[in-house]
């Protein structure tokens, strides 16, 4: 009985690699793909992979076509699925269609429910559609940079939480850290600088700069340098306006016209204008009196502005600044000096807070580890119990983590942004021999059992309802060969599975067997697929067994493992 909860139900696949046009459908339980070599197996499962969120690459766009197409549709019933697609504004009902079109002139399209979509959205929700391996996939095994990733996929909820956690807490000690690390490098810097910005100051405040006073000082010299012209060019105007009678005419005039300004309003609007013109001129009488009386050349004070003048000019051309901004450096200089002078005081206060987020980091990283570790051990059990089942008797595994030395706060090298964690996976395989790293010890043949063992726990695990293999089972014959069909078949009672194969054993065990072939017709390469009968099935088994020609005695071998898988 499958638990999963959503299934891949059917796959089109248009102008994609060596495939024209074909359709399928997946049924629940165990479906087996077999044919030659070459006959489009792992393209179908490149295709799924699509689906599942990989690049898309145009070259596996068929050549006579300028696009390729692949659509599958998934049933739902699956909360997490149901989550994406609200959160993401998809319309659905209890199936998902996810489209992918691929183009020679990359305008690629992708779509679900005929929804324009993103390959974020899609990579989403692969992680609760499917789970594909490959043979290439036991290369994790021999890298141990992967080993915590495979860890971490047995509890991906949970481990996302805390991991977010971490990075969060992680980015605030980096913060820190780069806060700390800058002011040192500032203090040493601005050290080096101190004897310049205390001249440079000590220049400035000198002079005691003030804004405008360059252009006042330049104005006053200018009425001094001019100071006859300006003398008798007052005289004559105040002569003007009072010794020659324009404003005693001016006063007459006005007079005049405010006697008749209430006959009209024209006249009481030329009276508000001469009144306005002789107090104008009045004032500026007046004024022109005071200047006359204020205005006074003193040699001594135009010699003193003029060396002032200069003196602030040179200032400007030395620093190559306005006096305006001369100011501004010169807070700048200050608040530099007296930075230097509180720089212990400041680092302290900065080392303070990297500590804090050190040792609020460390905490985060101890959970996760602790989390990691609590899985380990479950795994580990399942791991050994399952490899006894795959005939490797005496097996014994073990996950090993790394010791982290957190003495150091400035040690920054120890947190990735995974975590603190290196990861070891320790085997012995043969009754009295020490555990030994599984990347160096392992043969090609208890790779892939250990791989299948991952793939089965993590099915059961994550509930991941459809799990492909896509020849797990290279290298393997006999009888470990039936004990990995076996166990393929019992992950397919809690999933989906589809697996590609070239071992009797393995296909005896499908509920479903579908046949790829490859075909020339009309010099062009076709692919065909068909789901076979219990009949044809039996030619197919027999086709693996016989070493040539299919005879009765394999025919009998491939009934014997369809009734006796």
């Amino acid at each position: 009985m499958i638990v999963g909860v959503t299934l891949l139900k059917k796959i089109a696949i248009k102008n994609f690699a060596i495939i024209d046009d074909i359709q399928l459908e997946f049924y629940n339980g165990m479906t087996v793909l077999t044919g030659e070599t070459g006959a489009g197996k792992s393209i179908i499962i490149d295709a799924i992979s699509l689906l599942l969120g990989e690049r898309a690459d145009k070259t596996m766009i068929r050549s006579s076509a300028n696009d390729a197409l692949i659509s599958g549709v998934f049933t739902i019933e699956s909360k997490e699925v149901k989550n994406i697609l609200d959160y993401n504004r998809i319309d659905y009902d209890n199936e998902i269609e996810i489209t992918r079109v691929l183009s020679k002139d990359n305008q690629n399209l992708i779509k679900i429910n005929n929804q324009r979509s993103t390959l974020k959205i899609v990579n989403d929700l692969a992680m609760y559609l499917a789970d594909i391996h490959s043979q290439f996939d036991n290369n994790q095994l021999i890298n141990p940079e992967n080993y915590l990733n495979l860890i971490d996929n047995f509890r991906k909820d949970k481990v996302k939480q805390y991991l977010e956690n971490y990075q969060d807490k992680l980015e605030n000690y980096k913060v820190a850290y780069s806060d700390y690390k800058k002011l040192k490098s500032k203090k040493a810097k601005t050290l080096e600088q101190l004897d310049l910005y205390e001249f440079q100051l000590n220049e400035l405040e000198t002079l005691e700069l003030s804004e405008n006073e360059l252009e006042s000082l330049q104005e006053k010299v200018n009425v001094l340098d001019n100071i006859d012209k300006i003398n008798y060019n007052l005289q004559e105007s105040f002569a003007l306006l009072n010794e020659q009678g324009i404003l005693e005419k001016l006063y007459i005039v006005k007079s005049d016209i405010d006697d008749i300004a209430k006959t009209s309003k024209d006249f009481q609007e030329i009276s508000e204008r001469i009144n306005n013109a002789y107090y104008e001129l009045e004032d500026i009488s007046n004024t022109i009196e005071d200047k006359q009386e204020t205005l006074d050349y003193d040699p001594n004070e135009l010699e003193t502005m003029n060396s002032r003048i200069n003196e602030l000019e040179k200032i400007q051309s030395k620093y190559k600044k306005t006096i305006s901004e001369l100011i501004d450096y010169q807070m700048f200089l200050k608040q530099s000096i007296d930075e230097i002078e509180n720089f212990d005081d400041l680092i302290k206060q900065r080392e303070e807070k990297l500590a804090e987020a050190f040792k609020i980091l460390v905490s985060e990283a101890n959970q996760l580890t602790e989390l990691r570790k609590t899985i380990s051990e479950k795994v580990t059990k399942e791991i050994i119990s399952t490899l006894k089942e795959l005939e490797i008797r005496h097996a014994d595994f073990a996950i090993e983590f790394n010791e982290v030395d957190f003495s150091d706060k400035f040690n920054d090298n120890i947190f990735k942004n995974d975590g603190v964690d290196n990861l070891e996976f320790l085997i012995s395989t043969n009754k009295g021999e020490p555990l030994k790293p599984l990347a160096k010890t392992a043969s090609g043949g208890e790779m892939s059992r250990v791989m299948l063992t991952f793939k089965t726990i993590f099915a059961s695990s994550q509930r991941i309802p459809t799990i492909i293999f896509d020849e797990i089972d290279t290298g393997i014959s006999g009888y470990i060969a039936k004990q990995i069909a076996r166990k393929i078949a019992e992950t397919a009672k809690i999933a989906q599975v589809i697996s590609i194969t070239h071992i009797p054993q393995v296909v005896a065990q499908g509920t479903n067997h579908l046949a790829i072939r490859k075909e020339i017709i009309n010099d062009k390469t076709k692919i065909s697929v068909k789901y076979l009968t219990y009949d044809e099935r039996v030619e197919e088994i027999a086709k693996m067994v016989s070493a040539e020609e299919v005879t009765e005695s394999a025919r009998s071998i491939a009934k014997e493992l369809l009734i006796n898988p």
